[in-house]
């Protein structure tokens, strides 16, 4: 299967299927700052002449490994479509409906759950005890902002509760292949993956990307911010450099915010790194094809199973100096056949994380890095 040797297996023991596999495509994780978590997963099409499909029963978990066999797209099965070739003298096929951890999550509904007050890491793993068949959760750390108990009274689902607790800290929620990881605010900028994204070159620390699009903000300009948490007042930022400028552009956001000072916090937060409507973000495209191969591998690797999601990427528009941006992955998209893999790479300018830390060559910067909360 393409340039890279990905190795499609199925099972707990498990099995390869690679020479069945014709194509495959997903996504993993969001394509903006703003989105809420709905969760990923991929389609694999196979050949489906001797009834290989069967194998493949609900539930049965499903990876796209690199070639070294470590996972790079986890999901389990949900649903097979059947393309039967009239007259069983051609070639049918089988495609096979695989969802992520993250997608699991949203269908793991809790009644009455009492989740305690705790930071919003520590909080959204009070389920793994309780609840250790449903998709478990993990972080490097404690979380920055603490998160209301609920008493005894959520009802819902652990994405659900994931995403509120995500609004609160403003960091990260990835999909790994056995673990939710969740990436507290402080910890996004401590790694980064070793190649960047440039328009040209093609060495094993640089991926030349295929295309590039910057999206201004948009609706997601925003310079009027109500935080409005579950146990606290609702607290309202406005961003009135940018109003006077603009005009005025509002949301409201739901948090777990235990405290008035908090949420006051978050609100002028958004506010202010919300507030100019210059802001970008970027989507890239590139394929193994075109790129050095170590650079796929490694940027994959890093990004999907060590979790490093700082990348720098380049551009020059047209007329324009080049210019060299600190960002943020949020997501991807992804497709493949036996000639090629296609990924589509959703990137966050690292302004959307960038609070100041003392003596970071990325995120102490005087008059860009702005203080936290």
């Amino acid at each position: 299967m393409a340039k890279h040797a990905w190795i499609f297996v199925y099972g707990a023991s498990p099995t390869v299927f690679t020479s069945d596999v014709l194509s495959f495509s997903g996504n993993w994780g969001r394509q903006n700052y703003l989105d809420n978590y709905a969760g990923g997963g991929f389609s694999v099409t196979i050949k489906n002449n001797t009834n290989q499909v069967a194998s493949f029963i609900r539930g049965t978990t499903v990876q796209i490994q690199f070639s070294d066999t470590q996972p790079c797209w986890t999901g389990k099965v949900t649903t097979v479509n059947y393309n039967d070739y009239p007259g069983n003298t051609g070639l049918s096929t089988a495609t096979i409906q695989c969802v992520d951890i993250l997608a699991q999550a949203g269908k793991f509904t809790m009644k009455n759950m009492n989740y305690t007050a705790a930071q919003t890491c520590t909080q959204a793993a009070q389920t793994n005890a309780l609840f250790p068949t449903a998709p478990q959760i993990t972080s490097s750390t404690a979380g920055d902002s603490t998160a209301s108990g609920t008493g005894g009274t959520y009802s819902g689902t652990i994405l659900n509760r994931l995403n509120v607790l995500n609004n609160t800290e403003k960091g990260l929620l990835t999909a790994g292949s056995t673990l939710i990881g969740f990436i507290a605010r402080s910890q996004v900028y401590f790694s980064s993956t070793s190649v960047q994204l440039k328009r040209t070159g093609n060495d094993a620390t640089t991926i030349s990307y295929t295309d590039i699009r910057r999206i201004g903000l948009g609706d997601n300009f925003m310079n009027q911010v109500t935080v409005t948490p579950e146990t606290v007042a609702a607290q309202l930022s406005d961003n009135t450099t940018s109003q006077t400028a603009y005009g005025i552009s509002g949301y409201s956001l739901s948090t777990a915010d235990s405290t008035t000072t908090q949420a006051a916090d978050l609100a002028s937060w958004l506010s202010t790194m919300q507030g100019d409507p210059a802001t970008l973000r970027y989507e890239v495209d590139f394929d193994d094809v075109s790129c050095n191969a170590t650079a796929f591998r490694d940027f994959m690797y890093d990004a999907l199973y060590v979790l490093r999601p700082n990348v720098t990427m380049q551009y020059q528009a047209q007329g324009q100096s080049l210019q060299t941006i600190p960002s943020v992955i949020e997501g991807m998209s992804f497709s493949g056949t036996p000639a090629q893999t296609n990924v589509t790479v959703y990137l966050s300018p690292a302004s959307y994380y960038q609070y100041f830390i003392l003596d970071s060559t990325t995120y102490g910067i005087l008059d860009t890095s702005r203080l936290g909360w």
